[in-house]
């Protein structure tokens, strides 16, 4: 029960800032820091979610079902987590891949999106059988994109 609470309080937090950022960005606020302009950018990336971001304030502890929806906070936590790692060069094996699928034509968003179906099941991994993030894994996988 109290991993459940911590999670939704998490969830709600990350919303604020989220939507923080949503709001600042309406404003021209133009003094975000490196994190904050990251998560602007994908934000901006994903004209999809524009509704959710516009409403944010009413959304509450909202559950988006996986079955039924993609949770935009989510989603846009997970670009930026891959950004991060794309930027730093680290794990070297996700720019590789990017690279791979961008000669092969890939489009670079779609790219990402396959990045991340093997991040998450790594995360799901550790999560659920709790250890270590396993790099080596990892890159084996991606190298099967």
């Amino acid at each position: 029960m109290d991993e459940e609470v911590d999670f939704k309080r998490l969830a709600l937090v990350n919303r604020a800032y989220i939507g923080g950022i949503w709001h600042r960005m309406k404003e021209n606020d133009e003094d975000f820091s490196d994190e904050e302009e990251l998560i602007a950018e994908q934000m901006l990336a994903h004209p999809e979610y524009c509704e959710v971001w516009e409403n944010i304030d009413e959304l509450g502890d909202r559950y988006f079902d996986p079955a039924q929806e993609e949770n935009p906070f989510l989603h846009i936590t997970l670009h930026v987590t891959l950004e991060r790692q794309l930027r730093a060069g680290d794990p070297p094996c996700v720019q590789e891949t990017m690279e791979r699928l961008r000669e092969r034509g890939v489009d670079p968003h779609e790219a990402q999106h396959a990045i991340l179906r093997v991040l998450v099941q790594e995360m799901w991994e550790v999560m659920t059988q709790e250890r270590s993030f396993d790099v080596q894994r990892y890159s084996e996988e991606l190298k099967k994109l």
